[in-house]
């Protein structure tokens, strides 16, 4: 988890009192953050890009700038010292990146303010230009949203907080850039309108943040400049690089890569603009909302942005309104098991920073308003962990349970470690696979045709991941593949659920124990693998039936299937060589699939 630093005196500041910085921690706590440690650290100035650099935990000097990648022998310059909170960052909680949501929520949690946090914004005349390049084959980053905000004159602590809060929404929201990429840049040194469209890697030059007088092509960014090496990846199928220009040309940014060193934010600037590009326009949004409400939080006022499509359609952006969802009094009181009524569900919420009303002629329903920026909500359950924070941990009265219960193993667990002790015992080492895998690799390589229904991700994040695995034999026969150069014979097993469709189960799918084991090398053979299940079924203190099957995955005449009381059951033989050559290997290969079920 990445980790941040908040200065205690700037979130006093904020605050507007001032409180003990281990109180700020200890409410952080309660909030749900994790606070890692309150500690004293130096600050110093980076002498080629003048930003300030934290030192490293339990260094007096620095002398490598994270910003620009400056490095010198000697040391930068001191420029003071200060005791900060150190946090892991939640991913699910992009709201609390910086010191500015931070504050936000602790004036309701220690009982300043109560209630939505509302959020004024003017229009600011400015308008962008979205050329249709942007989303074409060859340069898709087709999203953009913008906002300009104008805060009190940029001090060291602010610009380090901007620059904080935007590599950690990098992280948390934008996916390391992928999804969504965050600009910001002085407003007053660029012109409106803006355009956003793309350019020629190799003909437009201009000087990237950090390399002022060095003026470089987009291309020999992504080869020479640091952050162009780290993201080459991100446009490495493109053959245009997206680009923001301003009315006379100036261009701002290559994203997600680098900004231009001309418009960069610096010590006293005071109107900002800020646009957030990507390929998920839900995660360029989120970006935008949580950027831009922090940034009101330390004292700016935000502005709308006018964006023009290339079909005319006109966006006008931030949109800051609340959301609202609906809970339910009793689903509140069934989860959290707390003593709530209308009065503290209400003020347990305000004491969140949300608003929260019964809906008219009703006595369990309540409407919960919310800013823009949590977008964790999903469900309403997402409303009742702010409940229970707001109720207070501290005041939940711990009680007994009204039955007592013991724990214990489940019968199936209790199988599987005697299974586990045996084929280690024989001689086999166990792998964990991942649970989901392809079509091709579980049935089309195993010579078995696709079935009609099958257990299948309807929305698949991953292309290697678009199956459910219905057996466990895939995964013994991709760690073959990766061992394939270790001294043979090679012996595993895997012993784990699977997924299988069925009518009568409540979601249609239940789930099965299974077991797999493998065998390569030169005697690895029918006769062998067998020898290994009967040693099993004795330690099971059951007897295997065998019966001549034929397969489409082994070899005709060397396969069998094995009955035990319908407790053990399953698939045993030489794989066919088909399908060893299909997985990248060249030594013969038995393997067993298995059903556990219900042993006592």
């Amino acid at each position: 988890m990445p980790i941040i630093s908040v200065e205690g005196d700037w979130l006093n500041q904020l605050l507007g009192r001032s409180y003990p910085v281990e109180e700020l921690a200890d409410a952080l706590e309660q909030i749900g953050c994790d606070v890692d440690d309150v500690l004293e650290i130096d600050r110093f100035r980076c002498p080629k890009c003048q930003q300030v650099v934290e030192a490293s935990l339990g260094a007096e000097v620095t002398n490598h700038c994270n910003w620009c990648d400056y490095e010198q022998e000697q040391s930068f310059q001191r420029v003071g010292r200060s005791t900060v909170i150190r946090l892991d960052l939640l991913a699910a909680r992009p709201d609390l990146f910086d010191v500015g949501g931070i504050a936000r929520a602790l004036k309701g949690y220690l009982g300043q303010v109560e209630g939505l946090p509302e959020y004024t914004v003017t229009d600011s005349k400015v308008v962008l230009q979205i050329d249709p390049a942007v989303d074409s084959a060859a340069c898709h980053r087709p999203f953009i949203r913008c906002a300009v905000v104008e805060t009190p004159p940029v001090n060291d602590v602010m610009l380090v907080s901007l620059m904080k809060l935007q590599e950690a929404l990098h992280w948390g929201v934008g996916r390391d850039r992928k999804l969504a990429s965050i600009g910001v840049y002085d407003l007053d040194t660029i012109q409106s309108p803006f355009t956003y469209t793309t350019l020629d890697p190799d003909a437009e030059r201009f000087e990237p943040l950090g390399r002022g007088g060095e003026p470089m092509s987009g291309r020999e960014i992504l080869e020479k400049h640091p952050k162009g090496i780290g993201y080459a990846r991100l446009l490495a199928d493109h053959q245009r690089y997206p680009v923001l220009k301003d009315a006379r040309g100036t261009l701002l940014s290559m994203p997600p890569i680098i900004n231009s060193e001309a418009t960069k934010v610096k010590l006293g600037s005071r109107r900002l603009f800020i646009d957030v590009t990507g390929i998920s326009l839900s995660a360029v949004v989120k970006s935008l909302d949580t950027f831009v409400s922090s940034l009101v939080e330390m004292g700016g006022q935000a502005q709308t942005v006018e964006i023009r499509d290339s079909g005319g359609a006109t966006i006008i952006s931030p949109d800051l309104k609340p959301r609202q969802m609906e809970i339910e009094l009793s689903a509140a009181k069934r989860w959290l098991g707390l003593p709530l009524d209308s009065d503290s569900l209400v003020k347990s919420l305000r004491r969140m920073r949300l608003d929260a009303a019964p809906v008219p002629e009703t006595t369990d329903l309540f409407t919960v308003r919310f800013p823009a920026l949590r977008t964790d909500f999903k469900h309403m359950v997402d409303v009742f962990e702010d409940l229970a924070i707001g109720f207070g941990y501290k005041n939940i009265v711990p009680r007994y349970a009204s039955q007592a219960t013991t724990g214990q193993a489940r019968p199936e667990d209790d199988v599987s470690d005697l299974v586990r002790s045996v084929l280690l015992g024989l001689g086999y080492s166990e792998i964990m696979s991942l649970p989901m895998t392809t079509e091709e690799l579980h049935y089309e390589k195993f010579r078995l045709p696709v079935p009609e229904h099958y257990p299948r991700i309807a929305n698949p994040k991953l292309k290697a991941m678009t199956v459910v695995r219905s057996h466990l034999m895939t995964g013994l026969m991709e760690h073959l593949r990766e061992n394939r150069r270790a001294p043979l014979p090679l012996r595993f097993f895997e012993l784990d659920n699977v997924t299988v469709l069925d009518p009568a189960a409540e979601t249609g799918a239940r789930e099965e124990r299974h077991l797999s084991i493998v065998e390569m090398g030169k005697e690895a053979s029918y006769a062998s693998l067998r020898s290994i299940v009967d040693a099993l079924l004795f330690e099971l203190q059951r007897t295997g039936i065998y019966a001549a099957v034929a397969h489409e995955s082994f070899i005709p005449g060397r396969v069998a299937q094995l009955s035990s009381d319908g407790e053990v059951s399953g698939v045993l033989g030489e794989l066919h060589p088909e399908v060893i050559v299909e997985f990248g290997l060249d030594h013969p290969v038995a393997i067993a699939d298995l059903k556990i079920m219900n042993i006592k």
